[in-house]
């Protein structure tokens, strides 16, 4: 017997509906980018995070690339990234003209290893990337701590 690592069609059809009827009433106004949609999930997400603003954007690398940018991490910056993840994680920091530490990742869960990132910490190092992945969080406290410590973004 085969065991999913995750089942998509299980997820969509608990809302299937509600997501065609979205789809739709974007496809038919033409508003593919922007538009009213857009501008009302900016407000929710802004509302429910309690922040100012929020931010949409196309894809996870260029909500990383924002992040970055943000930061004003660039050339002869170093970001810490963990080893197992998808490539944008690691190509974001590159587009910023940043580079990559690659970071082990914990056996068990996956995530970054907290203690490999302290070591690898330098003058240079600006920020951390943790990935959430297969349901295990990174371990943030522990990172959240060790950022802080040494002024990094996390």
């Amino acid at each position: 017997m085969s065991i999913p690592l995750i089942d998509l069609k299980a997820q969509y059809a608990s809302i299937g509906a509600e997501i065609e009827r979205a789809v739709g009433e974007v496809l038919s106004s033409g508003a593919y980018v922007l538009g009213k949609n857009v501008t009302a999930l900016e407000e929710e997400i802004s509302q429910y995070l309690g922040t100012r603003h929020a931010v949409g954007v196309a894809s996870g690398t260029d909500a990383l690339i924002l992040a970055l940018r943000a930061l004003d991490i660039g050339p002869g910056d170093e970001v810490i990234v963990p080893s197992y993840t998808f490539f944008a994680t690691a190509s974001s920091v590159r587009l910023v003209g940043a580079t990559p530490v690659v970071v082990d990742v914990d056996s068990r869960t996956y995530g970054i290893d907290v203690g490999q990132v302290e070591q690898k910490i330098t003058a240079r190092t600006r920020a951390v990337i943790p990935v959430h992945l297969f349901g295990h969080p990174a371990d943030m406290e522990p990172l959240g701590r060790l950022a802080e410590s040494h002024g990094l973004a996390l």
